[in-house]
């Protein structure tokens, strides 16, 4: 990422929340920058985690807890930033949202309110329940394998999108942990001679547009087809709710703040 760049998403983030009057506590970058397999044209995706004035939270009917918009001449490529309010997050923390711990752990951050969310991110372990997750990173794999015949050419995003999918969803079923962000670290689920081809992948895709199109190897067609046979039929220990009261307990301590 060059450092303009950054300069003018942070700039971006800052008059974000000085228009709708929000604080950010956590902004980050997400999809494919984040993930390690971004192509030059990629889209920037920036996500906060925000809080209102003090009297949101107070009203008796809730506003709306999220935003997004698009601005297509920020930078080079498209750009569009989007985020929610800190209690949605909580409450979808909660029901272990996959989405929500792929933003705590984003390894591209523009801004944070750093005590606060490395606290977040510790509590968050304990709301991970990894038939939720799986289930998430298998619907993913499902939508991208849609109209996809990896026997012929096919545009390299997809075929990021997903194998990103299926080695997420084998890390749970394996590490029952929640994934990496970065597609990268789940390399060694596979062989070294599949981790190979992986990166070669990624480097090609460094080089060319989103729309590049790719024929597969014999052996990246092979290793998605064992990938998606390992998460078949999968079986999972039973797991009782998290307790709720050290959310609350964050929650107001964000809110007392503000």
């Amino acid at each position: 990422m060059q450092n303009n760049d950054t300069d003018h998403i942070i700039q971006a983030i800052q008059q974000v929340c000085q228009t709708r009057h929000i604080t950010y506590l956590h902004a980050i970058e997400s999809g494919s920058r984040a993930w390690g397999f971004a192509s030059p044209d990629s889209d920037y995706d920036v996500r906060l985690l925000y809080c209102q004035p003090s009297d949101w939270y107070l009203s008796l009917f809730e506003d709306k807890d999220t935003f997004e918009f698009i601005q297509n001449d920020l930078l080079s490529v498209p750009f569009d930033i989007g985020g929610w309010d800190i209690k949605k997050a909580l409450q979808l923390l909660y029901k272990s949202n996959a989405v929500v711990f792929e933003w705590l752990h984003s390894p591209i951050v523009y801004e944070q309110k750093t005590d606060l969310m490395a606290h977040l991110q510790a509590l968050s372990i304990d709301y991970f329940q990894p038939i939720t997750v799986f289930h998430h990173y298998l619907g993913m794999a499902k939508n991208a394998s849609h109209g996809l015949d990896l026997n012929a050419p096919v545009r390299l995003k997809k075929v990021f999108y997903l194998l990103r999918a299926l080695l997420a969803a084998k890390w749970i079923l394996t590490m029952h942990t929640p994934p990496p962000v970065i597609m990268m670290q789940m390399l060694e689920l596979v062989d070294q001679k599949v981790q190979t081809e992986i990166l070669t992948l990624i480097d090609i895709k460094r080089t060319q547009n989103e729309s590049y199109i790719h024929q597969l190897s014999p052996i990246m067609i092979s290793a998605i087809a064992s990938l998606r046979a390992s998460i078949d039929n999968p079986t999972f220990a039973p797991t009782t709710a998290s307790d709720i009261a050290p959310l609350n307990a964050f929650y107001r301590s964000v809110v007392r703040s503000i």
